[in-house]
C-alpha cells in the first residue's frame, strides 16, 4: 500500500476525519429503517439530483454506519472524494477490477450493471451543476443512460433494485431564481459546484441533514409501464418521477426558490385585481393613477416580508437559547411532523396554530427547523413592527398587517394581492386564525378575513393542493401570564414598543415548564369542498364564505383535539377546582390521576412525560409541575413545620422548594387568574361531563328524566358556546354528544339509569358518585359565575344603551363587588373577555339587541326577564362545590 493510499485509508475510516465531519449529520430513523428493508430485497441505488463529491462522501459514511453493502458504483468524482471512496486492498471503487468490461470508465453504465450484479450499493446523479467548472458536458442525458442501465438489468435478471431519492441539506438557503455571475462560476446554492459545495459543507457541517423520499422499486415501475413503451419514454418518466421526489424533499425542508424583492413588488402591483382597483380609484386620470400606485407601493413595502437566510439562522440560534433557558423542554409527536411533511411534499401548507403567547412564533419556528421543515412566512400584527423588533421579524419571514382595515379599499387590495402572490409562489403561510392572543387560555372565535383571502386563492390554484394544518401550542405556564391576567381583569392593554423588550428580559429569569406542540390532521381544501358538494369552480362569494366558515370550524376543532394533557394543566385544574383550602401532595397526585381517567374517557391523550407505560401518573411529573408553579408564585407550598408560624416561608433546599409527601398546596387569590390559563387549555375535554352534572344537580330531584337532563345540558352548553367553542355544533350535534356523555357516566358509575329516569350512581373504585358530580360541575364554575356577573350588569340597560366596552367595564366593577360580598366564589370569574362573550350569547338568545355600536335590551325583554336569566345561571352554580364552599 502506498503512503498516499494509507493516508486516505486513515482519513476515510468511519472514525477518521471523514467520519467525524459527517457525525453531525441529522438522519431520520424512519429513513434508516426504510433503506434497511429495501437492502433486504436487493441492491440499493441512492439517487442524487446532481453530481457532488461531498454528498457521495456523506452517503459513504451512511452506508458504512448502516452496515449496507459497500458502495460499488458512483459517477466519476473529484480526486479526493474518489480516493476516499476507494479501498486499499485493490477492491475499491477505483480498482481496475471493478471498472467493468465495457468502456472501462468509472461511472459508465457497464460499471453500474456490474456493481448491481455483485449486490453492491450504488450512487446515481441525475444532473451536473450548471458551472463553468463542470467536469463533463454530457449534461442531463448521463443520468438517463444510467437509469436505462438499471431498468435493463432488472428486466434481464428479474432482480429488484430500490431507487432512493436523496437530498442533502448543507445550507438553509433555498436558492434564488435566476443565476448570478457567482452562480454561473460556482453553481447555484441548490445545485452547487465542487468548490461551493465544499464551502457550504465546511460552514454548516454541524447542521447538515439528509432527507430521503419514498423508495421506488424498479421492478414495480416496469410493471406499471405499458409493454409497448419505448425505452427512452420510460426512462424520461422515471427521471421525472425521481427528480420530483428529490425536489419535494428539498422544498419541504427549505421552501420555494426566492425571488428578488423588486420582482415580487412588481408582480404584486401588476396583479389584475389590484390594477383594476387602482384604475377605478384614479377615474382614468394618469397623474392620479401614478399617485395611487405610489401609495400602494409604500403600503406594500410596509407590510411585505423579506426573508433572509442569515437572519433565519440567527433567529434559530436565538430560539435555541431562549427555549433552552426558560422551558424544561419542547415535546413534539413524530407522527404529526410526518403529516405536515407529507402535506408539504404534495403542495402548499397553511399553518394555523393556537395563539396564547408572543413566543408562539419562536416555538413553532424552533420545532419546524429542528425537524427539517420549511419556515413559513408569518402574518403578524402591525403593532409588532416597531424598531428594532419589526425589522428582525420582517427578515425572519414576518409580514405585517393591520388588525382592522375595513373601509380602506386600497390597503385591503394590497394585502389580498400580496397573500395571493405568496401562495402562488409556493410559500408556506402561518397565521393565527383567532386573530390575537387569547386572554383566557381558551380558543377565541375565528377571524375569517385573511382565511377568506387564502381560501379564495387556493380554490383558483388548479393542480397544487393546499392543506390547512391546525396546531395546538400548549404551555404549562405562560410567559405573559401576569400581563394577560391584568388585562383580563380590566387593565388597559399596553402598546408594544422598545420598552417591551425589558419586560421580556425580566420574564427570562423564571421557569415555565414544558411546551407541547401538536400538529393536527391536515385539512385538504379539495376534500373539504367535496364533502360540501362544492367542487365546481369558481365559487360564488356566498359559497366561498360557507367553505371558509366550515374550514374555520374544522380548524378550531382540530386545535381542540390536538391539545394534550400536561402535568401543569392538570395540577392547575386540580388546585383551582378543589373544594377546600388546599391539597396535600399525595391527594394532588391522586386527583390528577382521576382527572386523567375522566379526560381519557373523553378522548384526550396525555403527553408521554406525564404517565408510565401502564398509564399511571408519574408522581415526579406532578411534583415538578407543582414546584414550577410555586416558583412563579401561582401556587404556595406549605411545609408541616411552617404552617402554624405567622408569615412563615417555605425554605429552599439545594435550590428546590420543599417537596415532601406532607407538603400542602394552596392557591393565593392573586394567582388564580394566572393559573386559570393552564387549566383552560384542557377544560374542553371536561366540558360535556360538567354540563351533564350541572343539569342533573340543578334539577333538585332524586330521579330526573334523562331527556330533561340532556335538554338542560344542551341549553346551557349553547349559552356557553361563544366562550367555549368546543360546545358548538362544529364538533357534532350537541344533543348526540350529551346523550353519549350520559351513557358513559352511567357506565362509569356516576349516574344510574332506571328506564327513562336518572339518579345518583353507585360510584366506582376511585370515589363515590356525588363527589364525582361535584368535581365535574366545579370545572365550569368560573365561567358560570362570569355569566352571572354579566347578567347582573345587563340591568343597567334598563335605563340606557351601552357600548360593549362600557358594559364590560361596568361588569368588571360589579364583579369585584360581588366577589368581595361573597356572591361569587372564584376571583378568576372577573374576566373582561368572558363578559364580552356572555353579551354575544345573550344577544343570540334574544335578550339583547344591537343599535349601531350599543347594546340595548330587546323590545320584549323586561327587568323580570333579566333577573330570571341570572337566577337560571345561579341554579347551576349553587350545587357545584362538593364539600362546601372553598373559602
Amino acid at each position: 500500500m502506498t503512503t498516499l493510499a494509507r493516508l486516505f485509508d486513515v482519513i476515510g475510516r468511519p472514525r477518521g476525519l471523514v467520519g467525524k465531519l459527517f457525525s453531525h449529520l441529522r438522519v431520520d430513523e424512519t429513513d434508516r429503517a426504510t433503506v434497511a428493508l429495501a437492502a433486504n430485497r436487493g441492491p440499493v441505488v441512492f439517487v442524487l439530483r446532481a453530481v457532488s463529491g461531498v454528498d457521495a462522501l456523506a452517503l459513504w459514511q451512511l452506508v458504512t454506519t448502516w452496515k449496507l453493502p459497500p458502495i460499488g458504483f458512483t459517477h466519476d468524482l473529484p480526486a479526493v472524494p474518489a480516493a476516499l471512496l476507494s479501498r486499499p486492498d485493490g477492491a475499491g471503487l477505483l480498482s481496475r477490477k471493478r471498472r467493468g468490461n465495457g468502456d472501462g470508465k468509472l461511472g459508465s453504465p457497464a460499471a453500474l450493471r456490474e456493481a448491481l450484479a455483485r449486490g453492491e450499493t450504488a450512487i446515481v446523479c441525475l444532473r451536473r451543476p450548471p458551472s463553468v467548472f463542470a467536469a463533463s458536458t454530457r449534461g442531463s442525458r448521463e443520468g438517463d443512460e444510467l437509469l436505462d442501465a438499471i431498468l435493463s438489468f432488472v428486466e434481464e435478471t428479474q432482480r429488484d433494485v430500490s431507487l432512493v431519492p436523496t437530498t442533502f441539506i448543507w445550507s438553509n438557503k433555498p436558492g434564488q431564481l435566476g443565476l448570478s455571475p457567482f452562480d454561473v462560476v460556482f453553481g447555484p446554492t441548490d445545485m452547487p459546484g465542487d468548490l461551493r459545495a465544499v464551502a457550504q459543507f465546511l460552514i454548516n457541517y454541524q447542521n447538515g441533514a439528509v432527507r430521503m423520499g419514498n423508495v421506488v422499486s424498479a421492478r414495480a415501475f416496469l410493471a406499471s409501464e405499458p409493454e409497448e413503451a419505448a425505452s427512452y419514454s420510460r426512462v424520461r418518466r422515471l427521471t421525472f418521477a425521481l427528480l420530483r421526489k428529490v425536489e419535494r424533499e428539498r422544498r419541504a425542508a427549505l421552501g420555494p426558490m426566492q425571488k428578488a424583492p423588486d420582482r415580487i413588488r412588481d408582480e404584486v402591483l401588476r396583479s389584475p385585481r389590484l390594477s383594476a382597483l387602482i384604475d377605478d380609484l384614479s377615474n382614468g386620470e394618469a397623474v392620479q393613477r401614478a399617485k395611487i400606485e405610489a401609495k400602494a407601493r409604500r403600503l406594500l413595502d410596509g407590510l411585505a416580508a423579506a426573508p433572509n437566510p442569515d437572519m433565519l439562522r440567527a433567529i434559530e440560534l436565538l430560539a435555541d437559547r431562549l427555549i433552552g433557558k426558560v422551558f424544561s423542554g419542547v415535546d413534539v409527536e413524530p407522527a404529526g411532523i410526518e403529516r405536515v411533511r407529507e402535506a408539504a411534499r404534495r403542495g402548499t401548507v397553511v399553518l394555523l396554530p393556537s395563539h396564547k403567547s408572543h413566543v408562539d412564533y419562536l416555538v413553532l419556528s424552533y420545532v419546524l427547523r429542528k425537524n427539517l421543515l420549511e419556515l413559513p412566512v408569518v402574518a403578524a400584527g402591525d403593532n409588532l413592527a416597531f424598531f428594532p423588533v419589526g425589522e428582525v421579524l420582517r427578515r425572519g419571514g414576518a409580514f405585517f398587517i393591520r388588525r382592522d382595515f375595513r373601509g380602506d379599499r386600497l390597503y385591503a387590495a394590497v394585502v389580498d394581492a400580496y397573500v395571493r402572490r405568496l401562495l402562488r409562489d409556493g410559500w408556506a403561510i402561518e397565521f393565527y386564525v383567532e386573530g390575537g392572543r387569547s386572554r383566557t387560555g381558551r380558543l377565541l372565535p375565528p377571524k375569517l378575513g385573511l382565511l377568506n383571502i387564502v381560501v379564495d386563492t387556493a380554490t383558483s390554484m388548479d393542480g397544487r393542493p393546499v392543506a390547512f394544518v391546525p396546531i395546538n401550542i400548549g404551555y404549562e405556564r405562560l410567559m405573559e401570564d401576569f400581563e394577560l391576567a391584568r388585562e383580563r381583569a380590566g387593565a388597559k392593554k399596553e402598546t408594544e414598543g422598545p420598552g417591551s423588550l425589558f419586560a421580556v428580559a425580566d420574564a427570562l429569569s423564571y421557569d415555565y415548564g414544558r411546551v407541547h406542540v401538536t400538529f393536527g390532521e391536515p385539512i385538504d381544501l379539495d376534500e373539504l369542498r367535496a364533502q360540501m358538494l362544492l367542487t365546481a369552480s369558481p365559487l360564488t362569494p356566498a359559497k366561498r364564505r360557507s367553505v371558509t366558515t366550515r374550514l374555520a370550524d374544522t380548524v378550531v376543532q382540530g386545535i381542540h383535539e390536538s391539545a394534550r394533557l400536561t402535568a401543569g394543566a392538570l395540577v392547575a385544574m386540580a388546585l383551582l377546582d378543589m373544594p377546600g383550602r388546599g391539597l396535600a401532595h399525595p391527594a394532588l397526585v391522586a386527583r390528577v390521576g382521576r382527572l386523567l381517567t375522566v379526560a381519557h374517557r373523553a378522548g384526550a391523550r396525555p403527553v408521554e412525560t406525564l404517565v408510565h407505560g401502564d398509564g399511571r401518573v408519574r408522581e415526579a411529573a406532578v411534583r415538578d409541575a407543582a414546584v414550577m408553579l410555586a416558583r412563579g408564585g401561582l401556587v404556595k407550598e406549605h411545609a408541616p413545620d411552617a404552617t402554624l408560624e405567622r408569615g412563615a416561608r417555605v425554605t429552599l433546599r439545594s435550590g428546590l422548594l420543599h417537596a415532601g409527601d406532607d407538603i400542602v398546596y394552596t392557591v393565593p387569590e392573586e394567582g388564580r387568574a394566572r393559573l386559570d390559563f393552564a387549566k383552560n387549555g384542557i377544560v374542553h375535554f371536561f366540558a360535556e361531563r360538567s354540563l351533564v352534572s350541572l343539569a342533573f344537580r340543578a334539577a333538585g330531584a332524586r330521579n330526573v328524566p334523562a331527556s330533561r337532563v340532556q335538554l338542560e345540558a344542551c341549553e346551557l352548553g349553547r349559552v356557553l358556546s361563544q366562550d367555549m367553542l368546543h360546545l358548538g355544533d362544529a364538533a357534532g350535534p350537541l344533543e348526540e354528544r350529551m346523550a353519549r356523555t350520559i351513557e358513559d357516566m352511567v357506565a362509569f358509575g356516576e349516574l344510574a339509569r332506571s328506564g327513562e329516569l336518572l339518579s345518583v350512581g353507585p360510584g366506582n373504585d376511585d370515589d363515590d358518585a356525588m363527589t364525582w358530580l361535584g368535581w365535574h360541575g366545579a370545572h365550569l364554575t368560573p365561567i358560570l359565575e362570569a355569566y352571572r356577573v354579566a347578567a347582573r350588569a345587563t340591568r343597567l340597560l334598563l335605563s340606557r344603551g351601552l357600548t360593549d366596552k362600557e358594559l364590560v367595564q361596568q361588569a368588571l366593577e360589579i364583579g369585584h363587588q360581588m366577589f368581595l360580598g361573597g356572591e361569587i366564589d372564584r376571583r378568576e370569574a372577573i374576566s373582561a373577555p368572558t363578559f364580552s362573550a356572555a353579551y354575544v350569547a345573550f344577544l343570540r338568545r334574544g335578550l339583547l339587541k344591537r343599535n349601531k355600536d350599543r347594546y340595548e335590551l330587546a323590545a320584549e325583554c323586561t327587568e323580570a326577564d333579566v333577573r330570571e336569566l341570572e337566577a337560571w345561571i345561579v341554579r347551576h352554580i349553587a350545587p357545584t362545590l362538593a364539600g362546601g364552599p372553598r373559602r
